[in-house]
């Protein structure tokens, strides 16, 4: 079977993208349609992570304790003073090439949102 890592980079500009990802990637892991499937966040997603409410917070608490989400990239949250508000959601910062570098070496295919 296939391993699948969602690679989520849309934020503000882009919500619907973002939500898409997230929702699809409920769908996916529901169906189990691939032998593991894991997201990682970069860039403006974290943002949308940051200030998430209602819905979208709901389902990433899905698939945080569904055990898909991996992490956001903590450069990125320092850089941009939300790491709280992140680590808050229950998301782990974690260095984000050292990552991409372990799921690329376990044979993940990588979709980007």
């Amino acid at each position: 079977m296939t391993k699948v890592l969602y690679l989520v980079m849309s934020g503000e500009e882009a919500p619907t993208r973002f939500d898409a990802a997230i929702y699809s990637a409920m769908k996916l892991n529901e169906e189990k349609r691939f032998e593991s499937l894991k997201i990682l966040f970069f860039g403006e997603s974290e943002r949308l992570i940051a200030s998430a409410t209602g819905d979208r917070a709901k389902n990433l608490k899905k698939l945080i304790d569904e055990g898909v989400i991996d992490s956001a990239c903590v450069g990125i949250a320092k850089s941009r003073s939300i790491a709280v508000e992140i680590q808050e959601k229950g998301i782990s910062l974690e260095n984000y090439r050292d990552r991409i570098d372990y799921f690329l070496s376990q044979g993940y295919t990588v979709i980007s949102f």
